[in-house]
């Protein structure tokens, strides 16, 4: 069973532990025990973006531990092992039963209607309340947690102004290891059953947007095929440069689309009622419906566990500050062939 590290003694116990069990691997001690408040840390990376928050010794004999610095090689393991072309789903429906419990029923019907609706309005996007169910990724979120290490990116122009990116952990990463080298390969382990439902949710959803609504012109008769190119998860806190991430288009608009899960409320690592953003902001902005910026609509939605948000290239959108709490999101860009 996991123990709660409660004293600098056990602490530095406990590293040691680590690195005579994992041998080369280079772990670096990043938090620092609070000894005002027993059983809590304080986190000094800079990364960890919490404050003070209550963490687990992880397994150590099953060698279950996560260091902040993955090895380098890591991202050789990846390109040798993750195939991170979907498995090409074209709807819901196509995708094995045992992942079709985790969608909301008849979110196939639901996605077909509201692309009508957005496209008769001339917009290019689409928020599907709890798309996934909660209680899925009520079950899917320990591990989420557990697992979650920011890796540290610096962007030369920034992300919505915010230069030095530290609150997202990367799963999957571009050709390269673009933005990272170190993505978390345990990670994307656990989150496989749910990136193959939202891969076929977003190639329906894509499907429905791109057909051709003019008479005359030709249908589309092959199959889309969507590929993965990058996909991380992120914790947004009150803390500075933590809060939001604010007007952009994702993947600088040279992605074909994207994805935006919404997890749930962190009740694991603190009571939900010092965890939760509720009334303290949150959800998604975008700006849509015109060419022309100027002329563009600005539309809010309150997201919430399982909610997804469907994006298409260069739609302005943003992640809303929050003043309280955490808040979690998973995000997927998807190149189109």
């Amino acid at each position: 069973m996991a123990a709660l590290i409660s004293d600098t003694g056990d602490l530095e116990k406990a590293l040691k532990d680590v690195k005579n069990e994992l041998g080369e691997m280079n772990l670096q001690q990043n938090a620092v025990v609070d000894e005002k408040k027993e059983g809590s840390v304080s986190s000094s990376d800079g990364g960890g973006g919490l404050g003070e928050r209550k963490i687990k010794v992880a397994n150590f004999e099953s060698g279950e531990i996560y260091p902040t610095n993955y090895p380098e090689k890591t991202y050789e393991d990846y390109v040798m092992r993750n195939d991170v072309e979907s498995k090409g789903y074209q709807t819901p429906a196509e995708l094995p039963s045992s992942i079709q419990t985790i969608i909301k029923d008849d979110v196939q019907k639901e996605i077909s209607k509201g692309v009508v609706r957005k496209k008769l309005a001339k917009m290019r996007h689409l928020v599907v309340k709890e798309a996934i169910k909660p209680s899925y990724l009520d079950d899917l979120m320990p591990k989420i947690i557990e697992k979650f290490w920011p890796q540290q990116v610096v962007y030369n122009g920034g992300v919505a102004n915010v230069k030095n990116w530290k609150i997202s952990c990367y799963l999957e990463v571009m050709e390269g290891g673009v933005p990272c080298t170190n993505p978390c390969l345990p990670l994307l382990d656990d989150c496989s059953e749910l990136l193959d439902a939202v891969d076929a949710l977003f190639t329906h959803w894509y499907k429905q947007q791109h057909a051709c609504n003019k008479p005359g012109q030709p249908k589309r008769e092959e199959p889309y095929k969507i590929k993965r190119v990058m996909n991380f998860i992120t914790r947004y806190t009150p803390n500075p440069n933590e809060q939001a991430l604010l007007k952009h288009v994702d993947g600088a608009g040279k992605v074909d689309g994207s994805a935006v899960i919404a997890l749930p409320v962190d009740r694991w690592t603190g009571p939900e009622d010092v965890m939760s953003f509720e009334g303290h902001g949150g959800g998604l902005t975008f700006w849509d419906g015109h060419p022309n910026p100027a002329k563009q609509q600005e539309i809010d939605y309150d997201t919430r566990s399982g909610d997804i948000g469907f994006i298409d290239k260069a739609v302005w959108h943003q992640a809303n500050p929050i003043t309280k709490g955490t808040r979690w999101a998973m995000v997927i860009f998807y190149e189109v062939v």
